[in-house]
């Protein structure tokens, strides 16, 4: 009694050409080859004329073998979960791979984020005079921050170099935080007091706030202010947002951050340092 691997049955199970199941697949007659030395797609091979023949139950096998592929499994991890019926080994492996690709995916969305919150603040600097306060309705924006250890001496970005360092290095292990935007902070009551000296590190994100290692801004609206390094002295334009607090009647509620967001050149190539300042506000 013949086998199911010699019968007539078998053949016209195993009946799509090379070209044939490629084709269905889309993919490549080399693919299909790889996939047959390394023993994972076994086509039928017809002992008259050598040809490979294939059947449609193997599509399946296919695109599992892709999908495999594209979770970042390597041929021998997909050839171990073939040869092998034990579930234990696929559910461990599957769910690995599920995990990585969920961590690459907060990963796009966090690059997704940055790039979002960079053109918002970029799309209104045409609408608004350079050093000229105006009051700035607030996405939802959480706050990643690393304390200034040396407050009393944090006058510029080169006395608080180790600060920096301190900052971007949290990225590795708390993947909330964004590189860019970024800035510092002056604390209010040393801003109205004209104390312009930093007092933390800041990093920016659209993406939700976890409460413990990054924090929602107190409101949703805030004193802005874009100011160009080569155009004027930074203090004046401090001074403008404090003056526009008090002439509007608004009350300070958080410190005021300075988003150093890009490095411009204008037409004559001058290097400036672009800036966005804000203050969250309320009503007094």
């Amino acid at each position: 009694m013949s086998t199911y691997y010699e019968s007539s049955e078998y053949e016209q199970d195993y009946s799509l050409s090379v070209g044939q199941f490629a084709k269905l697949c889309g993919t490549t007659r080399d693919t299909l080859r790889y996939y047959y030395e390394q023993k994972i797609i076994i086509p039928r091979v017809d002992p008259n004329n050598g040809y490979h023949y294939y059947s449609a139950s193997q599509i399946s096998s296919f695109f599992f073998i892709t999908t495999m592929r594209q979770a970042g499994c390597s041929i021998k991890e997909i050839s171990s979960i073939i040869h092998n019926s034990n579930r234990d080994y696929v559910h461990q492996l599957a769910n690995s791979k599920i995990l990585e690709m969920q961590r690459e995916l907060f990963m796009i969305n966090n690059k997704i984020s940055a790039l979002h919150l960079g053109l918002w603040i970029l799309e209104k600097y045409e609408a608004h005079r350079n050093g000229t306060p105006f009051l700035d309705p607030l996405p939802s924006i959480s706050v990643t921050r690393t304390l200034i250890k040396d407050k009393a001496s944090a006058h510029h970005t080169g006395d608080i170099a180790k600060d920096i360092s301190a900052h971007l290095s949290k990225s590795p292990l708390n993947r909330g935080i964004s590189n860019f935007p970024a800035g510092v902070t002056i604390d209010k009551a040393d801003l109205f007091s004209k104390n312009y000296t930093y007092n933390s590190i800041i990093s920016l994100s659209l993406l939700p706030a976890d409460n413990v290692s990054s924090f929602y801004l107190p409101s949703s609206k805030a004193v802005s202010c874009y100011h160009q390094q080569n155009m004027s002295d930074i203090d004046l334009s401090y001074q403008k947002i404090v003056r526009y607090i008090k002439k509007n009647r608004l009350k300070a509620c958080s410190d005021l951050y300075i988003i150093s967001l890009i490095n411009l050149y204008d037409k004559e190539n001058r290097h400036t340092y672009f800036k966005y300042l804000f203050i969250c506000v309320e009503d007094e």
